[in-house]
């Protein structure tokens, strides 16, 4: 299956979002940066919000080691965001998040993106094994 034809039953989780004018270019749909910014908002708000985790305080951080993003269908304000998350992997020390961004009530994604963490200790930036209560949330969206 290609990501363009990923549908929002393959991702295990979602969260709502609006667009704000800002968001747009001169050329009337959303800038190509802002959807390495829904990405992030979703990965983060997943950890943060829906599991506790304070990543600021912990001992152990994550990095973003590699990204990238595949555009299918633009997105321009006012558009309603939905943007899933999905895991494909978690390794030793690293996890690699796979995104999707849909318009509120469409089955078809707009763009397709991932973004690989590494977890380090936060005073040596070294890398680390995934903590447990990290690696248990993340097997709930492994696909």
């Amino acid at each position: 299956m290609s990501n363009k034809e990923l549908k929002r039953d393959d991702f295990k989780w979602i969260l709502s979002m609006p667009t704000r004018w800002r968001d747009n270019d001169k050329y009337g749909h959303m800038n190509n940066a802002v959807y390495y910014s829904v990405f992030e908002n979703v990965v983060m708000t997943w950890l943060e919000v829906e599991h506790g985790f304070n990543v600021d305080n912990e001992s152990v951080r994550c990095f973003t080691a590699e990204n990238g993003c595949q555009y299918h269908d633009a997105v321009r304000y006012p558009d309603e965001l939905e943007g899933a998350l999905r895991i494909s992997r978690i390794g030793n020390s690293s996890v690699r998040y796979e995104l999707g961004i849909f318009k509120k009530g469409s089955d078809t994604v707009c763009a397709t993106g991932f973004i690989v963490d590494v977890f380090v200790d936060a005073r040596t930036e070294k890398p680390v094994t995934v903590p447990d209560e990290f690696r248990q949330a993340m097997e709930s969206l492994i696909t």
